[in-house]
């Protein structure tokens, strides 16, 4: 036989081998990083078509568990522009912790910059813990960084964070309700879910930076273990997380101490001056995040909105994002949807959003384009120059929950699908294209495309 191809046979088995090995220690896996051979391996292997695959189609992103170290619930979170990243995190030391970070190949941190955390506070929810905040900046664009967490008394594993192309053209991804620990019983099997969804993020969208969350992130504000859940993800230390507040959060200290946000506003704030509306620029886009929990303060978001376009005229596309949506289709929440419907319609037109995404529902809406006055036009896709804002209302990401929706004259498209789902949203100069998925066989569940030229 032909010794290059015994060798290339060899060489292939013995990648299998270690694959192999590796699959066998599960329990392990998380704690271990995974041998990079899985790629070597996957190049001759057809990956299955859309609507076929399934979990294992997405190799684990494995990353060293936090829980190996004193550090505790940490979180990434956006920062005001791609260079910057926040980051928080509860430590058992009442020292200053920082930031230590560097980029891939500096393995011994020798470069290492470090950014101090905020003066640490004892967290009001975890006795016995400090939380700590660091504004990480200057990031550079495409670059890989490795970063650790803490202080001289102890620092979380090293994690790895790659920043995207600092462009007009980029994508980021949307997920509906997370809603972990509901029922608090399945909180195990619904974290290895929302595991297998981030892993599908990363293996689909290695670009794609950004992940927003629709609100609802965990089921009961004040389950620790939910945000634990939730938190302890290797994907989600290597992407900036833009949480929405949920009503589920509502109740207590817990979102702020967990999520530290960019230009956080006073408008909208719900149970401390830790949340609120609050905004950050991608490329050509402007994300405005609305909290929307407390109605007595619907009538705010449009100063917030007003404020926020005033500061940033340049952008060409606006988003935002709040976790009650106007433009639903399940039964049980359209008459919240009508009650907060003209607050939205005060703005929407006036200030020329584009796209308002949405949660809450577990239940997949798109809408047709509304109209300042409510009414709504048709457009097929690609929509060329379409006047009035697209409502786009995301169902579930983990599985903890689905409802069925209603017909209704405004929805272009309403599915309820019994599996999570993922949206993948592009942008360019002049295209905005979201792509929904459900997550394990990747069918593409809806897709629309707003041009402007």
């Amino acid at each position: 036989g032909d010794p290059a191809m015994m060798k290339k046979r060899l060489l292939l088995l013995a990648a299998l081998l270690m694959i192999t090995a590796a699959g066998c220690g599960k329990a392990d896996s998380e704690n271990t990083e995974q041998p990079a051979t899985e790629e070597t391996v996957q190049e001759d292997v057809t990956p299955p078509a859309p609507g076929e695959e399934t979990w294992s189609t997405a190799p684990s992103y494995s990353a060293t568990l936090i829980t190996s170290t004193p550090i505790r619930y940490l979180s990434v979170t956006v920062g005001a522009t791609e260079s910057d990243v926040n980051m928080t995190w509860y430590s058992p030391s009442s020292a200053a912790g920082e930031v230590l970070l560097t980029t891939a190949d500096d393995t011994d941190f020798a470069n290492a910059q470090s950014f101090p955390a905020s003066d640490p506070t004892a967290s009001e929810i975890t006795s016995g813990y400090y939380v700590n905040r660091a504004a990480v900046s200057g990031l550079s664009p495409e670059t890989e960084y490795i970063y650790k967490v803490g202080n001289e008394e102890g620092y979380s594993p090293v994690y790895s964070y790659t920043t995207p192309t600092f462009s007009d053209t980029f994508r980021f991804t949307a997920i509906g309700d997370p809603q972990l620990g509901k029922p608090v019983d399945e909180l195990d099997n619904q974290k290895t879910t929302f595991k297998k969804v981030l892993n599908k993020i990363k293996y689909h969208f290695p670009d794609s930076s950004l992940l927003v969350s629709l609100g609802d992130q965990v089921n009961n504000y004040d389950a620790q273990e939910a945000y634990a859940a939730l938190l302890d993800q290797g994907v989600l230390y290597s992407m900036e997380l833009a949480p929405v507040k949920g009503n589920h959060e509502q109740g207590g200290h817990q979102y702020s101490e967990h999520f530290t946000l960019p230009n956080l506003s006073t408008l909208g704030t719900c149970d401390d001056d830790g949340d609120g509306d609050y905004w950050f620029v991608r490329g050509n886009t402007l994300f405005m995040i609305l909290d929307v929990i407390d109605e007595t303060k619907w009538g705010e978001h449009e100063q917030f909105i007003a404020d926020t376009c005033a500061a940033n005229p340049d952008v060409k596309w606006r988003i935002v994002c709040s976790h009650y949506s106007p433009y639903n289709s399940y039964q049980d929440y359209l008459e919240n949807a009508k009650r907060i419907r003209p607050y939205y319609l005060s703005f929407t037109s006036k200030y020329d959003i584009d796209l308002v995404m949405c949660g809450h529902d577990h239940s997949y809406m798109r809408s047709n384009f509304i109209q300042a006055d409510g009414s709504y036009k048709e457009y097929e896709s690609p929509a060329v120059n379409p006047e009035g804002t697209m409502y786009l209302t995301l169902s579930s990401s983990s599985g903890s929950l689905f409802h069925n929706p209603t017909a209704q004259n405004e929805a272009a498209v309403a599915k309820k699908l019994k599996k999570p789902q993922v949206t993948d949203i592009q942008i360019t100069d002049n295209s905005l294209k979201v792509k929904t998925y459900e997550a394990e066989s990747w069918e593409v569940v809806d897709e629309f495309e707003i041009q402007k030229q």
